[in-house]
């Protein structure tokens, strides 16, 4: 939740909105009994498969896990940021947006009302830019390059909202006179002041302007290309604004706000590098293509697309230039969970000329045939050494091993296996000759890496989040996961019920470090006073994959029917229902042999060092104990 907003306001337009109707803006819902179903807009979906359930103003895609409330569709859908979805909704619901409060964090105040003043005047400079271009005799040079050099169409100049900044440093200056401050221009990195200066200057002169947008299509930021044959070819050929509150360069795409559509229909995106060649291949009809910022791709950048598609196609020149850059790349993304294909173009093309010669379905069929990141490396690998002797095949096998090592979260992955397994096939070697001789490069990478430092105390409470990792876990169906399920289950049903379980299961019981996370929220709702209902739990939450976890576990509740075993099942002496006190007892019979198995070891031990004493005698006897009741509960279970 966004500092200074208390819970009632958005408890308020959870309330005024209708989870249906939000979803069905965007989606073609049918009604499937009380629920509602549709094709998930988030994976490629053929079968409907994400349901809405309008009497917990919740909705989940059981295919690709991803759900959670109102506020979480909006999140996932429109790419924005908490702040952004409760301000949206907010407006749909027509509630006025209230001011922070007295004891909010100033600093957020004032960040707020900064970030807001600085898209208007980002949104006034491209409006400038724009009708320079288009419209006065200044920009007809700046015209003819774009139209006739670059080949680009008005309605392409018009769709991408082109510009040009004319070739004096005070234009954009003086036309803010009277409408916007000069700091605050320089605070949107439009002007700057030199040094020993006190009057300000342009930043982009007699410059091609190319607005950069976030995911909700506001301006943050612009890219300035100069002018071929303007005189000005001492300067840089390319200038991208300052980084900004409003803009950080490895976070954003240039392209992204109208390829998004394409890529979740395609689910591939398509990076290249420069402005000019993502703008032409959307005029050819590419129009899953992005570009980055005058920085190479980020794992932020990865992380982030990965969420839109399941393929990544990097673009790079056909020159050395652009297969070095393919090659740099690699170590970083070829852990990433990402079918990441990487593409080198002919010739020494670069994406805009090879549009121009061959075509956009040429085009298409390489990004469809690129090869996956590892094996463009190996690729490059037998180019460079050859496979027909054997110093060659072994330059090739470290060659690839290195570019594994030098990649840490690949370990122990799936992903890792298929790759050493391949590897090995290609080489005509055996798997463990492969896996023994990475295990080498690993030790001399990183040498006296202790493999214990990497555990911890699974009994542990967590203070933050538990990570992404972690939350995939929930989905094995191991009976320790079910059981703690089962519990928070329950809970979500039944959230009465948390005083009565606290009795007998502490957080500390529960393995799994999200539904521990999950069970400790509950109990600090019940002690604040307030009952841990649903939407108190995702209020609470600001990690979408957590909320996609309570969604889930909801779900299953409500497919099992967990209500009308509770509320049909008689309650015990304790006044607990006899559903809730197995799901215990399950949970604490698992604590007894978990302590059994413990008194195993250290008997077993005792053993080892010397002959049973009265304290060994005494262990002896608890085991002996433990085994007469695993019996008799092994003899009433129905089989």
């Amino acid at each position: 939740m966004s500092p200074g907003f208390d819970q009632n306001f958005k408890e308020l337009v959870r309330q005024r909105t209708n989870i249906v109707e939000l979803v069905s803006e965007s989606v073609q819902l049918v009604q499937n009994g009380r629920d509602f179903k549709c094709i998930c807009p988030f994976h490629n979906d053929h079968n409907p498969s994400l349901v809405v359930y309008p009497d917990r103003g919740t909705w989940r895609c059981w295919v690709c896990n991803t759900g959670g409330d109102c506020f979480s569709w909006v999140e996932k859908y429109d790419d924005v940021s908490f702040f952004e979805a409760l301000k949206i909704l907010a407006e749909k619901a027509n509630l006025e947006l209230p001011k922070l409060s007295p004891g909010a964090n100033q600093a957020a105040r004032s960040n707020q009302l900064e970030k807001a003043s600085l898209f208007d005047v980002m949104k006034w400079a491209e409006a400038q830019f724009h009708h320079c271009l288009l419209e006065t005799p200044e920009g007809e040079f700046a015209r003819r390059y774009l139209m006739e050099e670059r080949g680009y169409t008005e309605e392409t100049i018009k769709q991408f909202r082109l510009g040009f900044h004319p070739d004096n440093w005070q234009w954009l200056v003086n036309r803010a006179q009277g409408i916007y401050a000069a700091p605050l221009l320089a605070e949107a990195r439009l002007i700057f002041k030199k040094e020993n200066h006190t009057r300000y200057s342009d930043y982009f002169v007699n410059r091609v302007m190319f607005p950069v947008r976030d995911e909700r299509k506001r301006v943050v930021a612009f890219g300035g290309r100069i002018l071929p044959g303007s005189g000005s070819e001492g300067l840089a050929k390319y200038f991208n604004s300052p980084e900004s509150i409003i803009f950080t360069k490895s976070k954003l795409l240039f392209g992204l706000d109208e390829a998004r559509q394409r890529i979740r229909e395609t689910e591939t995106v398509v990076v290249v590098e420069g402005y000019t060649d993502c703008i032409t291949a959307h005029q050819f009809g590419v129009s899953n293509v992005v570009a980055t910022l005058g920085t190479a791709l980020t794992e932020t950048h990865v992380s982030y697309l990965k969420r839109l598609a399941r393929k990544v196609v990097l673009v790079f020149d056909g020159d050395n230039a652009g297969q070095q850059a393919a090659e740099r790349s690699l170590t970083k993304f070829i852990s990433q969970e990402v079918d990441l294909k990487i593409l080198t173009l002919p010739a020494g093309k670069d994406p805009a000329d090879f549009l121009e010669e061959q075509g956009a379905e040429r085009l298409k069929q390489l990004i469809e045939q690129a090869p996956e990141a590892w094996n463009f490396k190996l690729n490059v690998c037998v180019q460079k050494f050859g496979l027909e002797s054997i110093d060659g095949q072994h330059r090739i096998l470290e060659e690839m091993l290195e570019l594994l090592a030098a990649s840490p979260n690949l370990t122990g992955k799936i992903r890792e296996d298929i790759i050493l397994r391949k590897l090995a096939d290609r080489l005509g070697l055996h798997e463990a000759v492969v896996r023994k001789r990475l295990s080498e490069v690993k030790q001399k990478t990183s040498p006296g890496i202790d493999s214990s430092l990497s555990s911890s105390n699974s009994h542990s409470i967590p203070n933050t989040y538990p990570s992404s990792g972690d939350v995939q876990e929930i989905d094995n169906p191991t009976k320790d996961n079910q059981l703690e399920s089962e519990l928070l289950e329950i809970i979500f049903v039944y959230p009465e019920c948390v005083p009565q379980i606290q009795q007998h299961i502490s957080p500390a019981n529960l393995k799994n470090p999200q539904l521990r996370f999950l069970y400790q929220l509950s109990i600090d709702l019940t002690e604040e006073g307030v009952v841990p209902e649903l939407n108190r739990i995702l209020d609470r939450i600001d990690d979408p994959e957590l909320k996609q976890l309570v969604v889930k576990i909801d779900a299953h509740a409500q497919e099992k029917a967990i209500h009308s075993k509770l509320h049909t099942s008689s309650a015990s002496l304790e006044g607990i229902p006899h559903f809730l006190k197995h799901s215990i007892k399950n949970l604490k019979w698992r604590e007894e042999r978990e302590h059994h198995e413990r008194t195993k070891g250290l008997l077993f031990q005792k053993a080892q060092a010397q002959s049973l004493n009265s304290d060994a005698k005494e262990l002896l006897k608890k085991a002996s104990e433990f085994h007469q009741k695993r019996n008799q509960k092994n003899s009433l279970e129905p089989h």
